[in-house]
């Protein structure tokens, strides 16, 4: 058996495994191998829509052999096989009021107090749902069924609850001259990209502290205990400044031996530039360090941005705070008490409500947390969720993040979780507790005005909704109730959704994964008849996203913006491109357009993110207790990934991502007749309408072939992916015999003929060095072998050059690897977290 065959009892077990009841396989081809109109009205447990002109199959119709897809995806086999469901259950059991069995939820975002929390339960209900039917192995139905019936009992508990309303959390009290936080679980909280990126910064806080209470914060910012930087106002021995990105044994810090005043006014500033800190209190320097190296910048992306909140869950701050300012450079003494922060200033003189006016010009208000108060019983019996009702009630009146964080984000993950396991698992009781909690949904925004949904979603980060769209549309066409549609629509972004049908480009500035999978369900909504401006909309936004604001790579995004239309070397500076998660749903948006109207040119945009930025953003070592996946993907000058993200969306969606690798390799035509094959991954398909099995083997993307084996007798068109950069050379040979290629305008290269068993098809796409240009600067271009971004590895920060002549960059000692001007070239792909250089400059 060659290193590539899937073994014979991998095959069997996979063709015995099914998804439920719900998908009845088709009747089988005629005898003389021309199909019967299919019956399967379904693939992986949805109907397949009458728009759709390419259908893929089913997960577990197509089974991987060894390749680095492989590789990647056991990684995350690993961490699934040993999580454990009682955690998963956790914080849902917690808010429902039942025995969480001492069992710790995931952590992270998902942690026991935080605002997120159920949403990276819902992606690994997801991961559990994708496992099973991508391998058929016991253990991930076992863990699926049980986090349903977790899950279940969870909602029978809050819908014994309904109608309690619970007590509300107490205002933000404006006095004294600013906001009085009272130690108790208020705080304030900062945008997300505030510090982002930041090689220089000068922090300013005044206050009056009204107990001086050991470890308590005067900011904090961080993803927890391990990449922060905080300002406690007391440690016993006076205030200290630390930053670190490896934990408290790793902090860099500025400790004072002066104690602060209790009931007296007090400003508080700490300077940095990657060289120095500096400690200023009262205008007078408190303590310094000369070898402070970590700048804001070191903390990639931080989302925990807190005034008065500790990452460690020290007390809170009992003081009141005047003002807040934030400054892209290193101010003197003088210019301390004199400037308003460039970046962010908070003069925190209003008088009532939770949202602190920016006056730095950016208008980036930040908002309070005034705690939790008595949670509600929900209004509805289909709710489930990891909290109380409390944050859907408050983006009802408008309250801004963090006081609230994307609570329908969370519902869709929730959601997105329970219909794979029904979908993908056979469950049955995850489609009615799904049914249960769309019909919440429905009751809480059926009673809402068009104004007031368009001013909730347009709110940053609270009104966030992920794919709220995509899972009513499923779950009407699952249930044939359409007026889970008509909740879909619900969830119109109607001011850009009538930009982007029109073709207007208004994407700069937005969050780009607040907004890329509003338009996987607007697809699924059109799929659903809801209107062709859905379609039109949806196919649009892509080509806005692609190419003008991908990296060669295949992300797009600046500190989860997306930035200017065509601006691509204006926004590979810093840490913060390419956020995981857009990748990730950007490629389903390109899967779906591509099953409306099949082009190759999605194929060409999902191949380069793929073989990139996906692969790329699983580690290459083992963990079972470290999912080991990115947040963002950089593509500046000396970047280096970040592994790890327990709890985070990318996290989340990280875990996906390599569970469902087979799941666009082939589609078929509509009537059967037609097999696209997309990518060339290794694999093996069951197409039972046709009665044959493809099987593909190579070493893509390591090597520049495939050859496909059919067994089995049918007549059909095979339609073969000719990639963008392999149009010279592409060869196609059918046992053994060189045919003429021609490429349709579609992409594919078609050979139509009635196969017999054992015929083989041996494809040869070889791979050439070529360059890709950043669209708004010629010069800053990346080096690509065949499908392959290579970065050159160096810890260099500034910009490296690369030979005007290709025909200078030499083969290296390894295998995908080359060598130019001593810098050493190597595969995107691969996990590593040593410096790279995505993009450099050639004369």
């Amino acid at each position: 058996m060659s290193g590539n065959a899937i073994p014979r009892r991998r095959l069997f077990q996979l063709g015995a495994a099914t998804v439920g009841a719900s998908l009845a396989l088709p009747a089988p081809a005629l005898a003389g191998g021309h199909p019967t109109t299919p019956k399967i009205t379904r693939v992986n447990g949805l109907p397949v829509p009458r728009s759709w002109k390419a259908v893929p199959f089913d997960l577990n119709r197509v089974a991987l052999a060894p390749s680095i897809f492989t590789e990647k995806r056991d990684r995350i086999l690993a961490y699934a096989r040993a999580y454990s469901t009682d955690r998963i259950l956790s914080n849902f059991r917690t808010a429902a009021g039942l025995d969480n069995l001492g069992a710790q939820p995931p952590g992270g975002w998902d942690d026991a107090t935080g605002n997120l929390r159920g949403h990276y339960s819902g992606h690994l209900l997801s991961m559990y749902a994708q496992a099973w039917a991508g391998s058929g192995e016991a253990v991930f139905k076992e863990k699926l069924d049980a986090i349903v019936t977790g899950l279940k009992q969870c909602q029978d508990a809050w819908a014994e609850q309904v109608g309690d309303p619970g007590t509300p959390p107490p205002p933000a009290t404006w006095a004294g001259g600013g906001l009085a936080l009272n130690g108790d679980g208020q705080y304030v909280g900062l945008p997300d990209a505030t510090v982002d990126g930041l090689t220089a910064a000068t922090i300013v806080i005044r206050l009056r502290i009204d107990e001086l209470r050991t470890w308590s914060r005067a900011f904090d910012f961080g993803t927890g205990t391990t990449v922060n930087m905080f300002l406690t106002i007391d440690t016993g021995a006076g205030p200290r400044f630390a930053i670190t990105t490896s934990g408290s044994g790793g902090e860099q810090r500025i400790q004072s031996t002066t104690r602060l005043p209790v009931g007296s006014w007090t400003t508080i500033a700490v300077t940095m530039d990657g060289r120095a800190g500096t400690l200023y209190v009262d205008g007078v320097v408190a303590g310094t360090n000369p070898a402070m190296t970590l700048t804001p910048a070191a903390l990639g992306a931080p989302k925990n941005n807190w005034i008065g909140r500790s990452q460690y869950g020290d007390a809170g701050l009992k003081a009141v705070v005047d003002e807040f300012h934030l400054f892209d450079r290193v101010l003197s003494a003088d210019e301390i008490s004199s400037q308003s922060g460039n970046l962010v200033a908070y003069h925190f003189d209003e008088t009532g409500g939770t949202t602190v006016a920016d006056s730095s010009g950016r208008n980036w208000d930040a908002a309070v947390v005034t705690g939790a108060g008595g949670a509600p019983g929900p209004s509805h019996a289909g709710f489930l969720a990891a909290y109380p009702e409390t944050q859907f009630i408050q983006l009802e009146q408008y309250v801004t993040y963090p006081a609230i964080w994307a609570p329908y984000y969370t519902c869709h993950k929730i959601m997105r979780g329970l219909l794979d396991a029904h979908t993908l698992g056979g469950n049955q009781v995850a489609l009615e507790v799904a049914r249960g909690m769309g019909e919440w949904v429905h009751s809480r925004l059926s009673k809402l005005p068009r104004e007031q949904l368009d001013r909730m979603w347009a709110l940053y980060i609270a009104g966030e909704y992920g794919g709220m769209n995509e899972v009513m549309a499923d779950l009407a066409a699952l249930t044939g109730n359409r007026t889970f549609l008509t909740t879909a629509g619900y969830f119109d972004n109607t001011g850009l959704l009538a930009d982007c049908a029109a073709n207007t480009d208004t994407l700069d500035g937005r969050h780009a994964n607040q907004h890329i999978p509003q338009f996987l369900g607007y697809l699924r909504m059109f799929e659903q008849g809801a209107g062709d401006r859905y379609r039109t909309a949806a196919a649009n936004f892509y080509d806005m996203v692609v190419p003008h604001r991908t990296y060669s790579h295949g992300g797009t995004g600046q500190g989860e913006v997306f930035r200017g239309r065509d601006v691509i070397a204006g926004t590979i500076v810093g840490t913060t491109n390419a956020e995981s998660c857009a990748a990730y749903n950007m490629l389903k948006v390109a899967r779906n357009l591509f099953s409306l109207t099949p082009d190759g040119r999605y194929f060409d945009y999902y191949e380069k993110t793929l073989v990139n930025q996906i692969l790329a953003s699983r580690r290459d070592t083992d963990s079972s207790t470290d999912p080991l996946v990115t947040y963002m993907v950089p593509v500046g000058p000396g970047s280096r990934r970040g592994y790890g993200n327990t709890g985070t969306c990318c996290g989340g969606t990280g875990l996906e991502n390599h569970t469902k690798y087979q799941d666009t390799i082939y589609f078929r035509s509509a009537r059967n007749d037609a097999l696209y094959v997309n990518l060339y991954i290794p694999s093996a398909l069951r197409w039972t309408e046709q009665r044959v099995t493809v099987t593909q083997s190579g070493d893509y993307p390591r090597s520049p072939s495939s050859t496909l084996t059919i067994s089995g007798n049918a007549r059909f068109d095979l339609r073969l992916r000719v990639p963008s950069w392999a149009r010279s050379g592409f060869t196609v040979k059918v046992n053994g015999k060189r045919l003429a290629v021609r490429v349709s305008k579609d992409g594919y290269a078609g050979i139509q003929r009635h196969w017999r068993n054992r015929d083989t098809v041996e494809i040869l796409f070889p791979y050439r060095l070529h360059t890709e240009s950043a669209i708004d600067d010629p010069t800053l271009q990346s080096l690509l072998y065949g499908p392959l971004t290579l970065v050159a590895k160096s810890d260099s920060t500034q910009t490296l050059p690369l030979p005007a002549d290709l025909a200078d960059v030499r083969p290296g000692d390894r295998p995908l690897t080359f060598t130019s001007g001593g810098l050493t070239f190597e595969p995107f792909l691969t996990g590593d977290t040593a410096a790279y250089h995505t993009y450099l400059r050639r004369a």
